[in-house]
C-alpha cells in the first residue's frame, strides 16, 4: 500500500508513473491497490481495460514485465517494481527499457520484493553501498504489526531455516546450488600466515565501466607446506583498459617477479592477455595465459575440497567479507569473478608446486 499511495500522490501532482510486476497475475495485486486508492479520489478515472488510473493530467498504469513489446514508451516520473526478485531479466528490463524512460524526466524507482537468492534484485539492493542516489532497506515480517507473532513462530518451527530467513526475515540466502558454507572459511591476520610453498595471482579481466558489468579481479593465493590454502589478497573493480593496465602493473610489480601472474585467455580476455605481453613495462614479470577448459563449477572443485577440510584461510582485509559472500552464493550469484580468480590462482599454485592434491592445469605459452 505504501507504493500505491506514493504513485497516487504523484498522479495528483500531474506525474506519470508505472507499476510493474513479473506477470499479469501478480500485477493484479498492484492493480487492486491502485483501484482502492483511486476510489477515494473524486476526480480519478479508472480504465480497467488498460489497467490505468488517471487523475487530471497524471496517471498510473499497471503493467507486466512479460508484456509483448516490452515496457518501452514515453518518459516516466516513477516506476515501482513489485516482486522484483522474481522478475525474469530484471536488470536488462531496468537498464534498457525503464532507466531511459526515467532519464527523460529525472524520475525515480522503487524495487519491492521478497529476496530470491543472489540475483539481479540483490545486485540492485547493493547499489546503495557505492551510489548515494540509491537507498536500500530490509523489513522482516515480524516488524508488521498486523501479522500475529504466533503465525511467525509457527512458520519458524515448520519451515526450513533458510526458507524462513528468506520468506519472513527478508534475508538474501542461497536455497539451492550452494557449494561453499561460511563455516568452511577461517579469517586470519597477515601475521598468522606461515612460510608458503608457492604463491600465485590469477586475473579475471573485464574492461568496462558499466554499472552492471562483470568485475576485473586479481586474487593472490598461497599454499603452505602442509597444504593449507591462504587467500592473501583480492583486488576488484570496474575499469576501462588504460586504468586496468595501470592496476595490473601496480599490483604485479608490488607482488614481485617471483609471483606468477596468471590471466584467463577465454573470449575477449585473450586480447587483454596479448596486450599485457606486448606491454614493455611488464617485461620483467612472469605472465601466463590459461584457457578455461572446464565449466566454472568443475574448476571450483579443488578449492571446495580444501574448504570442506577446513584448510582454506582468508587474510582479513576490506575485501574479505565480499569474497566470502560471493563464495557462499556461488554458482548462482550474479557475479562470480572473485571465485574464478581464486580457483585460477589455486590452479597456478598446483602447477608450480608439484601438482599437489591432484590438481593440474594446462598453461598456454
Amino acid at each position: 500500500m505504501l507504493a500505491a499511495r506514493k504513485l497516487t500522490e504523484l498522479a495528483v501532482k500531474s506525474m506519470q508513473s508505472m507499476w510493474v510486476a513479473p506477470s499479469y497475475q501478480i500485477a493484479e495485486v498492484g492493480w487492486r491497490a491502485m483501484v482502492r486508492m483511486a476510489n477515494q479520489i473524486h476526480s480519478a478515472k479508472i480504465n480497467r481495460a488498460d489497467k490505468m488510473v488517471q487523475i487530471g493530467r497524471g496517471w498510473v498504469q499497471v503493467r507486466s514485465a512479460d508484456s509483448e513489446g516490452g515496457l518501452r514508451g514515453e518518459g516516466l516520473d516513477y516506476v515501482v517494481f513489485d516482486e522484483a526478485a522474481h522478475t525474469r531479466g530484471l536488470m536488462e528490463i531496468f537498464t534498457q527499457e525503464i532507466r531511459p524512460a526515467l532519464a527523460d524526466k529525472q524520475g525515480g524507482s522503487m524495487f519491492i520484493s521478497t529476496p530470491k537468492g543472489y540475483n539481479d534484485f540483490y545486485e540492485l539492493w547493493k547499489m546503495s553501498e557505492t551510489d548515494s542516489d540509491w537507498h536500500s532497506w530490509i523489513v522482516p515480517s515480524w516488524s508488521n504489526p498486523y501479522l500475529k507473532a504466533e503465525e511467525i513462530d509457527a512458520a519458524r518451527r515448520t519451515l526450513p531455516a533458510l526458507v524462513f530467513r528468506q520468506e519472513f526475515g527478508a534475508e538474501f540466502v542461497q536455497l539451492a546450488g550452494a557449494m561453499f558454507r561460511r563455516e568452511y572459511f577461517k579469517l586470519v591476520d597477515s601475521a598468522q600466515v606461515p612460510t608458503l610453498k608457492t604463491v600465485s595471482r590469477f586475473w579475471d579481466l573485464a574492461a568496462s565501466l558499466k554499472t552492471m558489468a562483470d568485475y576485473s579481479v586479481g586474487a593472490k593465493i598461497g599454499v603452505s607446506h602442509d597444504g593449507d590454502v591462504f587467500i592473501l589478497d583480492v583486488v576488484r573493480g570496474r575499469y576501462e583498459w588504460p586504468a586496468l593496465l595501470k592496476l595490473f602493473k601496480t599490483v604485479a610489480l608490488n607482488d614481485g617477479p617471483s609471483i606468477m601472474q596468471g590471466v584467463e585467455t577465454t573470449g575477449t580476455q585473450k586480447g587483454f592477455y596479448d596486450l599485457l605481453l606486448a606491454e614493455p613495462t611488464l617485461s620483467g614479470l612472469s605472465i601466463q595465459g590459461i584457457p578455461a577448459e572446464k565449466d566454472k563449477v568443475t574448476r571450483a572443485q579443488p578449492l571446495l575440497a580444501r574448504a570442506e577440510q577446513g584448510k582454506v584461510k582468508i587474510v582479513r582485509g576490506s575485501w574479505s567479507n565480499d569474497l566470502i559472500d560471493e563464495l557462499c552464493g556461488f554458482p548462482e550469484v550474479q557475479h562470480d569473478d572473485q571465485v574464478d580468480a581464486c580457483t585460477g590462482a589455486l590452479a597456478l599454485c598446483a602447477r608450480y608446486s608439484g601438482n599437489w592434491g591432484g590438481i593440474s592445469v594446462k598453461l598456454k605459452r
